[in-house]
């Protein structure tokens, strides 16, 4: 019996040591495929899809995880706003002819893209002070109070940073300008009242210093006004407070 197993295990050597290597390696591999031939078909199926998958993944990079919102929705603004505005084919009736007014501009903007926006309303309420020369002499001046109301919307781009905010908008709407005749008795007389087409170009800059808080260092806009055919030329500048919602 021994001798029997002694003469197995000879065979077995002389067959892989005697044998050329090409031969050996045939050999293997075909013991290879047949073992895989004996896997079951369904767990050939899994590991196929298995290893497709696997392969997809590696070909194809990781998508990048979604950021963040990082703009605000509304911006809010609200300051002190200086004017020189016309009074049109009146202008000649008041004296000085510089037209110099002071007020407050509210502005709200809703934000639909980082860095694009619509100006929903840009309200500026301005008011100064004249007179109409008298004939009669200077005691006889009618001293007027000057109101201009501009309502406009409209879009606007921005370039935001990490501590400053650049802008630029266009817009479009109504300039309503008036002249009140301020009596000595503490009345009034409304001299003109008028309600024309306007456009607005302006640029601004924000710096940044809460997360929800911003200071306008200025907000300049020229405002042309449609006059009896005619364009006014109107300017503003505004400074104050943003808050970001």
């Amino acid at each position: 019996m021994r001798q029997h197993e002694h003469s197995q295990a000879l065979n077995l050597i002389q067959q892989y040591f005697c044998v050329p290597a090409s031969v050996v390696l045939s050999r293997m591999r075909a013991r290879k495929v047949a073992g895989i031939a004996r896997v079951p078909m369904n767990k050939l199926s899994v590991l196929t899809l298995l290893l497709s998958s696997l392969f997809f993944q590696l070909g194809f990079p990781a998508s990048a995880p979604s950021q963040e919102k990082s703009y605000n929705y509304f911006d809010v603004f609200i300051g002190p706003s200086y004017g020189k505005m016309a009074l049109g084919s009146e202008t000649a009736l008041f004296a000085p002819t510089s037209r110099n007014f002071y007020g407050l501009e509210f502005n709200v903007k809703m934000n639909l893209h980082k860095n694009v926006g619509i100006i929903l309303l840009d309200a500026g309420m301005l008011f100064g002070h004249t007179k109409i020369p008298s004939p009669l002499g200077s005691q006889f001046d009618a001293h007027t109070s000057l109101q201009s109301y501009q309502f406009l919307f409209g879009p606007e781009v921005a370039y935001r940073g990490r501590q400053v905010q650049l802008f630029a908008h266009g817009l479009f709407g109504a300039n309503h300008t008036a002249a009140v005749w301020d009596l000595s008795n503490n009345d009034s007389l409304s001299l003109i009242g008028r309600t024309h087409f306007a456009l607005g170009a302006g640029v601004g800059l924000d710096v940044n210093f809460k997360e929800h808080f911003a200071y306008r260092v200025f907000q300049a806009d020229y405002i042309p006004t449609l006059v009896d055919g005619r364009w006014e030329k109107n300017y503003r500048v505004s400074t104050g407070i943003v808050f970001r919602f």
